[in-house]
């Protein structure tokens, strides 16, 4: 779980579209590090981009310094809750992940919990291939996020083949939106090295790269997906290619 190159422009393209929202309170379902393939001075002039206030903008770069002197692998923890600050500004952040820093709860997300409060946006940046219980970690992560929140997702759909139980299809995010009237806000296809990242619009367009051969050995879907505004049960999704033509009704 990790803020690699492909977080930071999916969080950062959010930011410039105006669709994260305003002092969230933020929990991660896996507690991120800092990867390490975006230069810490490409963070530093986006700190002074994206927050507006003065003094805001000087402590948190002379945090980033101060941070950056410190010895690894602290560190990493410590840029990427700050990279959540600065461009969510948000309210709380909270951690779930049995081995991450202290501050992070040690809880099987392969089971329910309860929490104090609903939250407006959910993170899963590389998690949720690595519990077996996927059914369950969905629902989790629907349940806890507030109506109207966001819900980001980042798994691999190849690559890595011993590091989880699941590589995740992009047709998952699509038919999981359908069942449960999400709006799907952006979904991308990402290769890290060397970065790579192209805006899917269409069911379709995964198997036709698939087709070109332009599917690398080691690449990933992110998913920034919007809770409808009513309150709702989570609804299990089947999948919608078997139920119409992928471009028909039913799809999106």
């Amino acid at each position: 779980m990790a803020i690699t190159a492909a977080e930071y422009w999916l969080i950062s393209r959010l930011a410039q579209a105006g669709l994260l929202p305003a002092a969230p309170h933020v929990l991660e379902c896996g507690q991120n590090n800092w990867y390490g393939d975006v230069p810490l001075e490409t963070f530093g002039r986006d700190i002074y981009r994206v927050l507006a206030d003065p003094e805001s903008r000087l402590g948190c770069f002379r945090e980033l310094d101060a941070i950056a002197r410190t010895e690894m692998p602290a560190r990493l923890f410590d840029i990427a809750r700050l990279f959540f600050r600065v461009f969510l500004e948000y309210a709380s952040l909270s951690s779930i992940d049995l081995g991450g820093t202290e501050v992070a709860a040690k809880l099987d997300l392969n089971q329910p919990f309860e929490a104090d409060r609903a939250f407006d946006v959910t993170v899963n940046f590389g998690t949720g291939q690595h519990v077996f219980d996927v059914h369950q970690f969905f629902k989790t992560i629907h349940d806890h996020t507030a109506p109207g929140g966001l819900m980001l997702h980042g798994m691999p759909i190849t690559g890595a083949p011993d590091d989880g139980f699941y590589h995740v299809h992009p047709t998952l995010y699509w038919d999981l939106a359908l069942a449960n009237d999400y709006e799907v806000l952006m979904l991308l296809y990402v290769e890290i090295e060397p970065f790579k990242v192209r805006e899917l619009t269409r069911r379709e367009d995964v198997a036709t790269m698939a087709q070109r051969g332009e599917i690398g050995p080691r690449a990933s879907v992110y998913a920034a997906l919007r809770r409808g505004a009513a309150a709702s049960e989570f609804r299990t999704p089947i999948q919608g290619r078997y139920l119409t033509e992928l471009t028909g009704a039913g799809a999106r």
